[in-house]
């Protein structure tokens, strides 16, 4: 009897930290502001936005995309009509080419 309960705190113990642990990675994750890195427009009706820290599920990307749509279109002199978008979520990974490559 003693055992299973000195196991049963450990466990909530365990359980406790990692759902804190969760929890603080979650928030510092989700406060960070999508940042833009380049935008590039094709002559046709393409359109890629290059970003860092873009939300991780499918409701806070299109909520993003809501809120800052007209904002990207405005600021980069991109058309209002049709079109296609392509966000790229490139994180640390986006260089730029190099002239001599």
């Amino acid at each position: 009897m003693i055992v299973s309960w000195v196991i049963t705190k450990k466990f909530i113990y365990i359980v406790t930290i990692a759902i804190l642990f969760c929890s603080v990675v979650i928030y510092l994750w989700s406060g960070r502001p999508v940042e833009i890195v380049d935008v590039h427009y094709y002559s046709g009706k393409d359109i890629n936005i290059l970003a860092r820290h873009f939300p991780i599920t499918d409701r806070g990307k299109l909520n993003w995309w809501r809120e800052n749509e007209r904002k990207i279109l405005e600021k980069y002199n991109l058309p209002g009509n049709d079109f296609s978008v392509y966000i790229w979520d490139f994180g640390d990974g986006y260089q730029k080419l190099s002239p001599y490559d």
